[in-house]
């Protein structure tokens, strides 16, 4: 990994990680951008395997930015709710003022001072479990910042998020989505978390019920997902591919068309 593409910012008093592409110092061109929840630690899983893509054209180069929590069962909940256990934490339910600065205040510095495409179709937001959850609420409340998001193993057994869904109007129907769960999430669980695939499918079926355009959404299950980094960074490569390849087919072609001069060259 090349550390000189990894930067770290400190804006609105959040430690942001900033991912660059190779081709960044070449300064020649503006990236599209996604903001990652849980400090962009989903990226860093799965940074080789990024580059992959890249540089094989299978994927535009993106800047990632990640933005480390002060208290995710803060910053990430849309509501204060009670404890899943007796002696357990509290959810404080400040996602609307987190979401309120990361769209207002950390997205315009990046935006000033690297080379994003700051329109909200360049513009994507991503997270995992509860970093899910927040993305899914950003979408209600900033789809104009935000044209595109992937909500993996989104927490929405969150006491009130499906029924709240269920009663709000949807922002944006041009919005492009990437939605998934693991069947075996929550199935150790005693709390209302043992309802995590049942309300995740049912989230899916109210975006559509509502008018969500179904070739705009993406929903994935994985019959042996569990909760954990593995499949999510396994799920973030599916979601990126989802929400930013569409068009590169002429590019990969090409890629494969030099590849297969530059072999050719090689063994003459």
């Amino acid at each position: 990994m090349q550390q000189h593409r990894i930067i770290k910012e400190k804006v609105a008093d959040f430690e942001l990680t900033i991912y660059l592409p190779n081709s960044y110092a070449e300064g020649a061109k503006r990236y599209p951008a996604i903001y990652v929840q849980d400090g962009g630690n989903v990226v860093l899983n799965a940074f080789n395997y990024l580059d992959h893509l890249f540089i094989t054209k299978q994927l535009p180069e993106l800047i990632f930015v990640g933005i480390t929590p002060h208290d995710r069962n803060y910053e990430y909940t849309p509501w204060p709710a009670d404890t899943l256990v007796p002696g357990g934490v509290l959810f404080g339910g400040g996602a609307n003022d987190y979401i309120q600065v990361l769209a207002d205040q950390i997205k315009p510095y990046i935006d000033a001072h690297y080379a994003t495409m700051p329109e909200p179709e360049h513009t994507a937001i991503a997270g995992c479990s509860f970093g899910g959850l927040v993305s899914a609420h950003a979408y209600y409340l900033r789809s104009d910042t935000f044209g595109k998001s992937a909500w993996l193993s989104a927490s929405f057994w969150y006491e009130g998020y499906v029924k709240h869904m269920q009663e709000t109007p949807l922002p944006a129907a041009d919005h492009r989505l990437y939605m998934y769960v693991g069947e075996l999430e929550g199935i150790h669980k005693t709390t209302i978390q043992a309802e995590m695939v049942a309300q995740t499918k049912a989230a899916y079926r109210i975006l559509l019920d509502k008018g969500f355009p179904e070739q705009n959404v993406k929903f994935e299950t994985d019959p042996l997902g569990t909760h954990d980094s593995f499949f999510f960074a396994m799920k973030f490569i599916h979601a990126l591919r989802w929400l930013f390849a569409e068009g590169m087919e002429a590019e990969k072609r090409e890629f494969a068309r030099d590849r297969t001069r530059e072999s050719n060259r090689e063994t003459i």
